[in-house]
Formats: C-alpha cells, sequence, structure tokens
C-alpha cells in the first residue's frame, strides 16, 4: 500500500478468510477505506476526459462493494489496483474472488481444490532427505519453460484445453506442472483420475462443471488402460472449459503420435486423436545454466546445495535419487544377490509388458533364475523376505527401487518398479533375453489385463508356448483379438487345424479380424463347403481377396470355385468378384486382382491378406512395388524372401529403408544380418547411424 490517506487498513483485512460474495464485499469494503467512487475510478484512469468511458463506473462500484452480484475478474483486479494493491499482491484476493464466485457450484466427485492438493498423492517424486533440510519436497526452482507453461494453462482457463508435459522420468514435469496449477488456478477443483478406473472422468465428461482441472500423470499409463480414455471425451471436456493436464514420456509421445504406415493397422488412432489436442511442451533433461543461477539463489535448502554439487548427474535426478537407484542394483553388496535378482525380475517384467503391480508369487518364483546355481543353494532362511526389504529400502529418503502398492490396511498387492531405473534398464537390457523360468513366472502370476501384450512379447521373442498359454488366458477374459495373434501363432508352426479350431467360433460369431484370418485357412484346406456358414459380408471379402491372388496366379478356375459356395448363397460382393474374373479371363489378359481396389479403399484388412497372400506366393516384384509406393507390411514381407533367397544386398537396403523410417524391429534384423555375415564395418556405420540394436551388437561382436 502506498501512502495515501485515503487507504483502508490493508493488514486488517485477510482476503484468506473469504469464502462468499458478501465476505468478499466486506473485505474490498474495507480495503477501499475512504476513498470515493471517483477516487477509485480516476486512480485506474488518471487521464481520462469528460466523455472518455469510466473503467469504474458508480453502478459496478456499487454492485462490488455491497455484493449484489458476483464481479468479473476484471473488475476486482482493476479495483485492487486502484487500491495500490499490485502485482503478486493481488494473488491472495483474486483467489479470494474465485472462491466466493463458486461457491455455489456443485463440487465434482472426488475433487479438491487445486491450493490443497497433494504434490506427492499427483506423482511429485518424493526428495533425498539431507540434514538440515526441512518439509517433504525441496524448494521449487523456476525453469525456462514456466511462462510458457503457465501461459498455456491461463488459456486452457479461458476456453479449456489439454496441456502436456514432455519429458523424460525424474525431469521435474511433474513439479513444473503442479506448481503452475497452483499458481494459475489456485481455487478450481482438481480431479485426479484412477488409471484403472476412469468412471468419474467419463462422468465428468457427461455433464461438465465449471472451473475444474483434470490431473493425468503419465499419461500413458491412462491410454493403455484397458478402457482407455477416448479422445472424444477429452474433445467435449475442452469444449466445455475444462483443463486438463498430464506428463508424457518421449518415446511414448513419439510412438503415439506417428502417422500410420500404409498396410498396418491403426493401433494409435485415438491416442494420436488425443494428443492433437495438446498444446505441447517438452522439457529437457539438464537444467540449463540460467536455471542452475536460480537454483543457486534457493541452495539455503541443503537438497539443492546437493544437486547442485553433484555436476556428472542432473540436478532433477540427484534430487529423486535417480543415480542411486542405479547403483543400488548393478553394486549391490555379495549378500545382496538376493535384492538384486528380485529388482531385476521386476524390471523385465515391466520390459516385456507387465504394467500392473508386480505380484510378490511373481517374484518369489521368478528371481531364482537370476542367481547362479551357489547363490541358489545357499540361500539363507527367509532369503525373500531380506530381498524384498533391500528392493524397497529407501534411499537417501526419497525413492526405491520398488515401491509397495496398498490393497488394503497392511496388505499389498504387489510392487511398482521406479520409472528411472526402468528407463535405465529399458535401454541397457533391451537385447537381453528374459530366463525360461522368468516366463513361466510371468504365465502363472501376472494381472489379467497384462496378458495379451505380455503374449505378443512372447511371440516376438520366439517363446511361443509363453505366448500361447497368454493368449489362451487373454481369451479367456473376453480379448477377442487374442484368438487371432494365436491362430496366426498356430499357423506359423504348421499347427493348421489348430488355428481354425481357435478361430472358428470368433469368425462364426462374427468378428471381423478372424473371419480375415479364417477364410483363407479355410480355401487353403478345401472346406469350402463351410464358407455359406459363416454368413456374412466380410467373409465374402475375405474369399474375394483371396480368389484375387489366385486368379493373378492364372488360377482362374480355381478361384472361381472358391466363391461359388457363396454366389449361390446370393452374397453381393462374391458375385460381384466372380464376374470380375470371368470379364478378366473372357478378355484374354492377365488376370488383376481384385485385392488392389479394394486395398485403395483404406481397407486395411484386406491390404494386409493380400501382402502375406504374395508373400506366400514369393511375388517379389509385386511386394518391392508395395514397399516403394510406401507399405511398411509389403517391406519387411519383402526383406524375408530376399533373405531366403539369398539376395541379402536387397535385402539390407530394405532393412535400412526401414530402420530409417523408425522400426526398431527392422533395426534389430538389420544388425543381425550384418553379422550373420560378418559385416563388422557395415555395423559400425549402422552404429554411427544411430541404428536399434547396432551398439549393443557391435559390442558383443568386439568382445567375443
Amino acid at each position: 500500500m502506498s501512502g495515501d490517506p485515503n487507504a483502508g487498513s490493508a493488514g486488517s483485512v485477510d482476503p484468506a478468510t473469504v469464502q462468499t460474495l458478501s465476505e468478499l464485499a466486506s473485505a474490498l469494503q474495507r480495503l477501499r477505506g475512504s476513498r470515493s467512487y471517483a477516487d477509485l475510478d480516476k486512480a485506474i484512469n488518471p487521464n481520462h476526459g469528460r466523455e472518455a468511458p469510466r473503467l469504474l463506473p458508480p453502478s459496478t462500484l456499487n454492485n462490488l462493494l455491497r455484493g449484489k452480484s458476483a464481479p468479473i475478474r476484471q473488475t476486482v483486479t482493476r479495483f485492487l489496483t486502484a487500491c495500490g494493491v499490485e502485482g503478486d499482491a493481488q494473488a491472495p484476493w483474486t483467489a479470494a474472488w474465485e472462491r466466493a464466485t463458486t461457491a455455489h457450484l456443485r463440487r465434482p466427485i472426488g475433487a479438491v481444490r487445486v491450493r490443497e492438493a497433494r504434490p506427492r498423492l499427483l506423482g511429485v517424486h518424493a526428495s533425498i532427505q539431507v540434514d538440515g533440510a526441512e518439509g517433504e519436497l525441496p524448494t521449487y526452482v523456476p525453469r525456462d519453460f514456466d511462462p510458457e507453461l503457465r501461459a498455456a494453462i491461463n488459456a486452457a482457463a479461458e476456453h479449456g484445453g489439454l496441456v502436456l508435459l514432455v519429458g523424460s522420468s525424474s525431469v521435474g514435469k511433474t513439479r513444473a506442472m503442479f506448481e503452475a496449477v497452483c499458481a494459475v488456478l489456485p481455487e478450481w477443483w482438481l480431479i485426479h483420475p484412477d488409471a484403472a478406473d476412469i468412471e468419474p472422468f467419463r462422468a465428468l465428461a457427461d455433464a461438465p462443471l465449471p472451473r475444474t482441472v483434470v490431473w493425468f500423470d503419465e499419461l500413458q499409463r491412462y491410454l493403455d488402460s484397458s478402457h482407455g480414455v477416448p479422445a472424444g471425451l477429452v474433445r467435449r471436456l475442452v469444449a466445455a472449459g475444462t483443463v486438463l493436464v498430464a506428463t508424457l514420456w518421449p518415446h511414448e509421445y513419439a510412438g503415439r503420435t506417428l502417422v500410420r504406415a500404409p498396410g498396418r493397422p491403426d493401433l494409435h488412432a485415438n491416442d494420436r486423436e488425443l494428443l492433437g489436442v495438446a498444446n505441447v511442451i517438452h522439457v529437457s533433461d539438464d537444467f540449463s545454466p540460467a536455471e542452475r543461477r536460480r537454483a543457486e539463489t534457493v541452495a539455503g535448502d541443503r537438497r539443492i546445495r546437493v544437486a547442485l554439487d553433484t555436476p556428472d548427474t542432473g540436478f532433477t535426478q540427484v534430487i529423486a535419487a535417480g543415480p542411486q537407484l542405479i547403483h543400488h542394483r548393478e553394486h549391490a553388496p555379495a549378500e545382496q544377490c538376493y535384492g538384486k535378482a528380485v529388482i531385476t525380475a521386476a524390471l523385465d517384467a515391466r520390459r516385456v509388458g507387465a504394467r500392473a503391480a508386480i505380484t510378490r508369487d511373481y517374484l518369489a518364483a521368478a528371481a531364482p533364475a537370476y542367481l547362479n546355481p551357489v547363490q541358489q543353494a545357499t540361500a539363507p532362511k527367509g532369503w525373500f523376505l531380506h530381498a524384498i526389504s533391500y528392493a524397497i529400502t529407501r534411499l537417501n529418503g526419497a525413492t526405491s527401487a520398488l515401491t509397495p502398492v496398498p490393497a488394503g490396511m497392511r496388505q499389498i498387492a504387489g510392487y511398482e518398479v521406479a520409472d528411472y531405473l526402468y528407463q535405465y534398464a529399458g535401454r541397457v537390457r533391451r537385447t537381453t533375453h528374459l530366463p525360461d523360468t522368468a516366463w513361466q513366472a510371468l504365465v502363472e502370476h501376472h494381472d489379467p489385463g497384462d496378458a495379451l501384450l505380455l503374449a505378443k512379447n512372447a511371440a516376438r521373442r520366439g517363446r511361443n508356448g509363453s505366448a500361447e498359454a497368454l493368449y489362451r488366458q487373454a481369451m479367456d477374459c473376453g480379448n477377442s483379438s487374442a484368438a487371432t495373434y494365436l491362430a496366426r501363432l498356430l499357423a506359423k508352426q504348421g499347427h493348421i487345424d489348430d488355428a481354425m479350431a481357435v478361430l472358428r467360433p470368433y469368425a462364426y460369431a462374427g468378428d471381423g479380424y478372424a473371419t480375415f484370418y479364417f477364410v483363407p485357412l479355410l480355401i487353403e484346406q478345401g472346406r469350402l463347403e463351410e464358407l455359406p456358414q459363416l454368413g456374412n459380408a466380410r467373409a465374402a471379402h475375405a474369399a474375394v481377396q483371396f480368389a484375387g491372388v489366385g486368379a493373378d496366379q492364372g488360377l482362374i478356375e480355381e478361384a472361381l470355385a472358391m466363391l461359388q459356395p457363396l454366389v449361390d448363397t446370393g452374397e453381393a460382393q462374391a458375385a460381384e468378384g466372380s464376374a470380375h474374373l470371368r470379364a478378366d479371363d473372357n478378355q484374354g489378359d492377365q488376370p488383376s486382382s481384385t485385392l488392389h481396389p479394394l486395398a485403395d479403399t483404406n481397407d486395411y484388412s484386406a491390404a494386409r491378406r493380400e501382402v502375406y497372400a504374395l508373400a506366400a506366393l514369393d511375388r517379389i516384384g509385386e511386394l518391392a512395388q508395395r514397399f516403394e509406393a510406401g507399405d511398411w507390411l509389403a517391406g519387411e514381407r519383402l526383406a524375408d524372401l530376399l533373405i531366403k533367397h539369398d539376395q541379402t544386398d536387397q535385402a539390407l537396403d530394405v532393412l535400412r529403408q526401414l530402420a530409417d523410417a523408425g522400426d526398431d524391429s527392422a533395426g534389430e534384423r538389420l544388425v543381425n544380418l550384418l553379422v550373420v555375415h560378418s559385416r563388422i564395418d557395415e555395423l559400425e556405420a549402422e552404429v554411427a547411424a544411430g541404428t536399434a540394436h547396432a551398439v549393443e551388437t557391435l559390442w558383443r561382436c568386439t568382445v567375443s
């Protein structure tokens, strides 16, 4: 306040006590003191002339100071400025205005005021603890991106929006988001949906409430949930003025925003649409020089001092004890080999698709696989309890390798792996195979919601037995897509009858993917009499595609025979396909498969079917044409055929193109092919190009 004799006694006015409109009006009246309405208007607009509009007209001031109606924010800030309250000093008053003007609104289920939210419950990492440090978290060091972040939240508060921070684990994303939301929207309601139960979020989307923040820390957990977060609900909330805030790891953001490759199913269509709504801000892994200078100004907090004095590791990583986590696992004392085994078993389970809490049963069953025979034979009594104790030991008072997940009072549902340690292990153990015992433990002890992802990873790693068991468990839980994956796995091993037995009930029930895989198997096995029994257009579509491939080989009569059972039932698509084939045959030209126009109409299942059929028929030229047109799946199958026919240079060229486009599996195949042919110079070039797996493979070749 200035020395204005008209000033009210600001020291006696505490805006923190204001809860209602009448209390706000009374507090503002005391702040006004003896100033007249004309004094207030002149203070805010000293150069206004007789004809100029008044910024604080008497009617507005009368409503404001008598609490007749809810004032707008601009009126309050003008009034505060007129009373000499400016800059940061206005924040408690605008917070009071927010409370008073929203007191009558319904509170969202499970919501708290932003200013009352507990940062640790929102995902802010625990901090290292040192002697003399006070408080749960260290003093916040302002970040370079704070102005951009707070401006984005302000804009979202005006019109609704999704604000997303993208950065690696333990770089300060969640703390920065928390501080920004508290600074900009302290009186708004905040809800933090559970990734396993987003029904409150859906309820909010059905009936949006004003001045509400939805907090999604680690957005990938919500996108990977069995129920997921539909992009449509996010758009509805944004349109209703809701502020949504989230964090995401860089590789998750990159993988979910890639445009679908031609010929591949669009697995991330929803995620890409949702992320397209976001205002994205990227967070660096390291503190900038300016941020370190700001940290020096608050280094009276000894935790800040410790982080600043550890130059070989990132500032925020030190605060969250990230390096200690790595040391704790990699350099465990000899007697703690059992604790290291438990931690490693948990890391590997997470790496191959275990997203839910990792159970004690799994850890007890898998850990022995990470011990040598002597360690197993000489394990002390109670080794597992000691191992768990080592794994959950808090380092520097901040975090632990494994964190217990509660299942009620004094009950543990399982354990979560520290994000920083998981990201590190994902790099250094990426090409390390899980032991057989660990796979068996996953088959026997996993969350049902993780079964499909675990099965896919088992199949990708050649663990066919584990993959089959996991696919069947996913099917038992009602996941129909698992049936298609299982059938493909069985067919690849030559178990055609078993594959058909898996697909048959789903195809007869009208499942599209199952039908597209089931129909070619029926035709290949000569069981044409079953086609009409399927009784759906998808079956006809699949039959037309497969017949078209046969026609391209000149097998017109055979192709027509494939379609005839469906033509006899009056299936229009089969009749049309048959007519096309007869027309081509009558013209004496090389038949042109009906697959091509169907694939060009964005029928990705048909395109996939054609690619697999062309590969089965060794049609290298046509696969090459498709690959040149941008079909990644055709490129993968083309590489297979080129390798099969000893055309190594051509295969390497195809795999390089796929790897350069971001296909990590192609990168792995590329470097493995180079090793098989002892082309170490080219492998070194792939290392320089950053091809996936090249560094690890070259290292293994060097040491061997």
